[in-house]
């Protein structure tokens, strides 16, 4: 995936007439790829886009990297890149999807056992489908600090609210989670 973004990335600076990456700038780009591309496909994922327009999302996201690389302070790359990729999924989630592909790629793990595949696939599953259901407000605060770990000052930097506003919608948001989640296992129980 690396390798495909980067070629891309240089791609869309030639087609722009901007100058190639210096390998400075092009070895911090591939150090936060490598270090944060999951989260950052793990938000867009848990704001609301399905996997094929994650996928497509990450590329976005760090695009918008590629494009401020000098504007990003060292030391907090993951809350401006959790922040973009709120906003990519805001704008994109209401945007037709271009071509069909599958909601979800199998995820492989060599030595997990298929019973242990399986729950973890119908927690996940839970997890989305409880997610989709909590106000945007309080779901883009809960994953960015119980799902992907952002201090409270990370994730008031990342969404541009207090970190007060941030400490009343993560409290809300576990909340209506919790209750969100008992009503889902009620209905799962036989």
């Amino acid at each position: 995936m690396l390798a495909f973004f980067l070629t891309a990335a240089a791609d869309a600076r030639a087609r722009a007439g901007a100058p190639e990456l210096s390998a400075e700038d092009r070895q911090r780009l591939t150090a936060l790829f490598v270090a944060h591309h999951e989260v950052v496909w793990r938000v867009l994922r848990r704001t609301g886009l399905d996997a094929a327009r994650a996928d497509d999302g990450v590329q976005q996201v760090f695009m918008v990297a590629l494009n401020r690389l000098g504007d990003l302070t060292q030391g907090k790359e993951r809350a401006f890149l959790c922040a973009t990729a709120v906003i990519v999924a805001r704008k994109w989630k209401t945007a037709p999807l271009r071509e069909v592909m599958p909601d979800e790629l199998p995820e492989v793990e060599g030595s997990s056992r298929p019973d242990d595949e399986t729950e973890t696939r119908r927690n996940r599953e839970r997890l989305d489908r409880i997610l989709k259901l909590l106000d945007e407000n309080l779901r883009v605060v809960f994953v960015l600090q119980e799902v992907e770990g952002l201090s409270k000052s990370e994730t008031a930097e990342a969404l541009g609210i207090p970190q007060g506003t941030v400490a009343t919608r993560l409290r809300r948001a576990r909340i209506a989670f919790d209750q969100l989640l008992r009503d889902d296992l009620g209905r799962a129980d036989p």
